[in-house]
C-alpha cells in the first residue's frame, strides 16, 4: 500500500507539472468547467424555485443532491477518469501491452497513471457547492456533520468509481466501447433528483444494482434529517460507505475477470 501511495504520489506531480506546463490553456479548460458545473447547479434551483417542490424536496435540497452527485462523480475521476475514459483506444490499438510489463497489478497501475488534476479543482467546487447548500438550509456545521458528509462523499465516490470500473471492464469484450462517453454522463443524471420520483422498480434498480441512490438521495437525507426513502426502509440511510465499499471491490474483481479476454494487437 504504502509502495502504491508512492508510485501514485510520482504520477500525480508529473502529471500536474505536464499540465501546467500550458498554464493558460490550463486556466481557460478549469474555468470553462467550473463555469459549466456551477451554471448547472444554479439552473437546478431556479427550476425547482419556479415549480415549488420536486416531491417535497425544496429547491436547495435538490441542489445538495446535485452537488453530492457531483462531489463524489469528480472525486472517483481523480484517479479512475483515466481508466475510463481511454481504455478502450489503449486496448485497441494495444497500448495496454505496457500496462502489463509492469510489477504492478493492471488495474492499480491503471488507476495510479491516471490521476487528473483537473476533476480535482471540480471536486473543490462541488465541496464549495455543498457547504453552500448546507447554510442554507439551516444544517449546523458540527464534527459530526462535516464526518457525516466525508462519509457520504467518499462512499458516493466508492459507488461511481465502480460504475466507471464496470463500463471500461466491457472495452475487453467490445471495440470502441459504447459503454464511455456520454452514456454513464447521462446515467449518473438519475442521482440528481430526488430517486422516489422514479417507479418503484427504477428505484428498487438505483439502489441495488446500479446503486446511485446511496450517491446523494440517502446521504442527503442523513444529514438533513429529511425522511422520504421510498420503498427502503431508514436505516439505508446510513450505508453509503459500506455499500460503496462493496460495489467498488466487486467491480475490480469483475474488471479482473474481464482482463482475462484481452488479445493484444501485436502492435
Amino acid at each position: 500500500m504504502v509502495k502504491t501511495i508512492s508510485i501514485l504520489w510520482v504520477f500525480m506531480k508529473a502529471r500536474i507539472k505536464g499540465n501546467y506546463e500550458y498554464r493558460t490553456a490550463f486556466w481557460i479548460d478549469t474555468f470553462c468547467f467550473i463555469l459549466g458545473y456551477g451554471s448547472q447547479g444554479a439552473l437546478m434551483v431556479l427550476l425547482v424555485s419556479t415549480f415549488g417542490t420536486i416531491n417535497g424536496w425544496q429547491p436547495f435540497e435538490v441542489m445538495l443532491l446535485y452537488a453530492y452527485v457531483l462531489a463524489s462523480y469528480t472525486l472517483a475521476n481523480v484517479f479512475i477518469g483515466g481508466v475510463m475514459w481511454s481504455l478502450s483506444d489503449r486496448i485497441r490499438i494495444g497500448d495496454f501491452d505496457q500496462t502489463l510489463t509492469k510489477p504492478m497489478r493492471p488495474l492499480v497501475y491503471e488507476i495510479v497513471s491516471s490521476f487528473s488534476e483537473y476533476y480535482f479543482l471540480h471536486f473543490i467546487l462541488a465541496v464549495g457547492m455543498i457547504s453552500f447548500g448546507v447554510s442554507q438550509l439551516g444544517v449546523t456545521i458540527t464534527f459530526v456533520n462535516i464526518v457525516i458528509i466525508a462519509f457520504g462523499v467518499i462512499g458516493g465516490a466508492f459507488i461511481q468509481g465502480g460504475i466507471l470500473v464496470l463500463f471500461s471492464a466491457a472495452s475487453f469484450g467490445m471495440i470502441n466501447n459504447p459503454l464511455t462517453g456520454n452514456f454513464y454522463t447521462n446515467i449518473r443524471l438519475l442521482a440528481e433528483f430526488p430517486v422516489s420520483i422514479y417507479p418503484k422498480i427504477m428505484q428498487f434498480v438505483l439502489s441495488t444494482f446500479v446503486p446511485l441512490a446511496f450517491v446523494s438521495f440517502f446521504p442527503v437525507q442523513q444529514l438533513t434529517g429529511k425522511e422520504d426513502f421510498g420503498i427502503f426502509p431508514q436505516g439505508v440511510q446510513y450505508m453509503t460507505l459500506p455499500v460503496g465499499i462493496v460495489f467498488f471491490s466487486a467491480a475490480c474483481i469483475i474488471w479482473s475477470f474481464a482482463m482475462r479476454r484481452y488479445k493484444s494487437t501485436g502492435s
